[in-house]
């Protein structure tokens, strides 16, 4: 039996960017970019950290909103921004 840890939830291969502080700034920003409204940001999170399978959200073409690619384009846009070096200014 393997062993558990002690939370019942299971946890995405991408978790660690839960704990960076720039996430909740840059998901209001690929909320707004996609035109969501914020409760969508639950779903776009688990596709953020891959909890939820990208190839699982498919386009139906019924003109839905938000639609499937308002979903993965919201979590490409933040998985890029997070992936970008944080700037650091230094002043003397």
């Amino acid at each position: 039996m393997a062993p558990t840890s002690g939370t019942s939830k299971a946890a995405g291969p991408r978790a660690h960017l839960l704990q960076d502080p720039r996430l909740p700034a840059v998901l209001a920003r690929a909320l707004r970019k996609f035109g969501m409204e914020e409760y969508f940001g639950y779903a776009v999170t688990k596709l953020v950290t891959g909890e939820t399978d990208s190839r699982t959200v498919i386009c139906c073409n019924t003109g839905c909103h938000p639609c499937a690619k308002d979903y993965l384009g919201a979590s490409e846009f933040v998985l890029k921004e997070l992936s970008r070096k944080r700037r650091r200014f230094l002043f003397w």
